[in-house]
């Protein structure tokens, strides 16, 4: 008995054991945890796809690449390390150096585009090895006359580098060449795809160079030019802004290669491609940066004179407002032109002084003098539009009287962007100068003076008169003007 008794629990407990559980429709936590955060990745890497984030992901598998600018990472880059070829230890060291040394990159993509990128720093290095031996006798000039560097970035999707060459002893001074290629595949792809895979419209593209350009100009102008108190202020970097914006609107589209990505993962457009770095004074590269609080090309300068003065500021037949301060020929009318100034640079400019275009020119080489005395405020519809004054003269075209264009070298290397003031025109009757307000491919040139019938600037259909703005009387303060402006302008007025 006892032992069918041990037989029959022996029985009734293994049944037990092999009954299947019941699916109760829970899982075990752990399992649970683990699936729903892999429905959460799927779901973040479906949005992912179905728009491309601002923010690219890095791969992480990266190499450091040894030779290039510090913080390059790639698994498809290495340095030539050209300066093996050098003759001597020293030149070895000095080209060796990460911080102007002598590096190359070598692109490790098996493709077309890649053998063709390759080639073209093929004779970059074979051009830096024709220096070095033309002037390695020359150790000095070896040194601080040439070097070469390379950065790159890499992500998930695209590899981008950026090429450097400083020539200092040859024609050209700087050099960059950006390589942007799509992984794995090692294809070339242009500035618009590039700028696409961080989350920016190829049409947004130009708007952001210009106000990185604007923002770069602004900040080198207040560190470097703030206590000029003569004529050379016309070498503000205020004053050339204009210039390169002309230049950039004249050849961005038939550039390539103008964007590269830094070892930070950030936007730099190239301006080294760009005749206007080796004549003034212009920064090399830009930072793009999104701004989507700045997508509106009018300027809010004009939007808001525009609604104080009921007028629609998107109504494409006006391209700008102009403001007639009066005439300066002397210490008291200059200081009243620049107190009616005052009132406007205050509610639009927060007391800022607006770049200043002067007709002025000099006998022999001697200190220039002013050549007008019509002062007026130029506010251009568009923010990045920018501003010029060419001097005219009366010429005789078979048997024509007519204005034409002079040369002058204080009015020609100049152009400045945005609200601008303009001295000008020593008559209403023969006019000496010519405003050029341009955005783009969008040309204006008129030439203002002064109606002797009413007093009214006589001005072209798009050019809005904006003195009725506000009330000069109430505003204009006795000893309310711009010291700085006042003394510029003031050394330019003969003095009898």
């Amino acid at each position: 008995m006892i032992i069918i008794l041990v037989l029959a629990l022996v029985l009734a407990t293994s049944c037990k054991k092999d009954k299947p559980i019941e699916d109760t429709g829970f899982k075990d936590k752990k399992e649970s945890a683990a699936d729903d955060s892999k429905d959460v990745e799927d779901e973040e890497d479906e949005k992912t796809d179905n728009k491309k984030s601002a923010k690219a992901k890095p791969k992480k598998d990266l190499n450091y690449v040894k030779g290039g600018d510090v913080g390059s990472v790639s698994s498809y880059v290495e340095d030539r390390e050209i300066w093996k070829g050098f003759s001597d230890d020293r030149h070895i060291a000095i080209a060796k150096r990460i911080n102007r040394g002598v590096h190359l990159p070598r692109i490790l993509l098996d493709s077309a585009d890649a053998d063709e990128a390759n080639a073209e720093i093929d004779k970059m290095a074979e051009d830096l090895m024709g220096m070095y031996e033309k002037y390695k006798d020359e150790p000095e000039n070896f040194e601080i006359g040439f070097y070469a560097s390379f950065s790159t970035y890499q992500d998930e999707d695209l590899l981008s580098i950026k090429v450097s060459i400083y020539d200092y002893l040859g024609e050209e001074v700087q050099y960059y060449r950006a390589f942007n290629f799509s992984l794995p595949d090692g294809n070339f792809i242009g500035d618009g795809d590039l700028m696409k895979h961080f989350g920016v419209d190829e049409d947004e593209i130009l708007t952001m160079v210009e106000d990185a350009l604007m923002e770069e100009c602004e900040l080198t102008n207040g560190t470097y030019y703030g206590n000029v108190e003569d004529y050379a202020f016309i070498y503000n970097s205020s004053n050339h802004v204009g210039r390169i914006l002309n230049d950039l609107w004249d050849n961005f589209d038939s550039l390539d290669r103008q964007i590269y990505i830094d070892q930070a993962g950030r936007p730099q457009f190239i301006l080294t491609q760009y005749q206007i770095v080796n004549t003034i004074p212009c920064p090399l590269t830009l930072e793009l940066k999104a701004n989507t609080f700045a997508k509106d090309p009018i300027s809010t300068v004009y939007l808001r004179m525009a609604r104080r003065l009921g007028i629609d500021p998107y109504d494409d037949r006006y391209k700008a407002f102009i403001i007639y301060l009066g005439a300066a020929y002397n210490e008291p009318s200059l200081e009243e032109v620049l107190k009616k100034l005052q009132p406007w640079s205050g509610i639009f400019m927060d007391y800022s002084d607006p770049p200043m275009l002067i007709s002025m020119y000099s006998d022999d080489g001697e200190i220039p003098f002013i050549n007008g005395q019509e002062c007026y405020l130029i506010v251009p519809k568009y923010r990045n539009a920018s501003v010029s004054l060419k001097e005219l003269e009366i010429v005789d075209d078979g048997g024509m009287v007519k204005l034409a264009e002079v040369e002058n070298n204080y009015m020609d290397e100049t152009a400045c962007a945005g609200p601008t003031f303009i001295c000008q025109n020593t008559s209403e009757i023969a006019p000496n100068a010519k405003i050029t307000i341009r955005y783009r491919d969008d040309v204006l040139e008129f030439t203002p003076s002064i109606s002797q019938k009413d007093g009214n600037p006589v001005l072209p259909d798009e050019v809005i008169n904006a003195e009725g703005l506000l009330d000069w009387d109430s505003l204009i303060h006795e000893h309310g003007y711009s010291v700085d402006m006042y003394e510029i302008i003031n050394s330019l007025i003969p003095k009898d």
